[in-house]
């Protein structure tokens, strides 16, 4: 999975926040602007994992399971991307060489301290910590806009 599914699920999330009902991923995917496919499997992703519910029909769409300030960014990462943020080469290093012999399990130890520091930020920050900052950043912005 891409790490591109990430910021698309936060922001999804982050929208889904601001209505107990819920919205159509039509109009998350108005908001979000990307295509309305693309959209549906982020969301299917976060339906699967539990974070979203659905509701079938006319007045259908997506909403929380949870409330945004108790929906961790960590909980939105692990769902769709796991835990870790690098991964090692693929490429299957010299066994012969001196730094191949052990590339990987040093490079491992990086891996681990990157992704427990990201975690651990992700953690601090909830999906209602988002939407706010995005209103209040709105807001500024249509502040300092000129009018015509």
């Amino acid at each position: 999975m891409s790490v591109s599914w990430f910021p698309v699920a936060v922001h999804a999330l982050a929208l889904l926040s601001t209505s107990e009902d819920g919205y159509s991923s039509a109009y998350i995917a108005s908001s979000v602007n990307t295509h309305s496919v693309f959209l549906r499997r982020v969301l299917a992703k976060l339906v699967k994992n539990g974070l979203l519910g659905t509701k079938e029909g006319g007045g259908g769409g997506y909403r929380l399971l949870k409330p945004a300030n108790q929906l961790t960014l960590s909980e939105v990462y692990k769902s769709l991307e796991g835990n870790s943020f690098i991964s090692v080469s693929p490429a299957e290093p010299n066994e012969g060489c001196p730094v191949g012999s052990g590339i990987r399990p040093a490079f491992q130890e990086v891996i681990d301290d990157v992704d427990n520091l990201v975690l651990q930020k992700l953690e601090n920050t909830t999906i209602a910590d988002v939407a706010e900052r995005a209103i209040a950043h709105g807001r500024n912005r249509k502040a300092t806009e000129p009018t015509s």
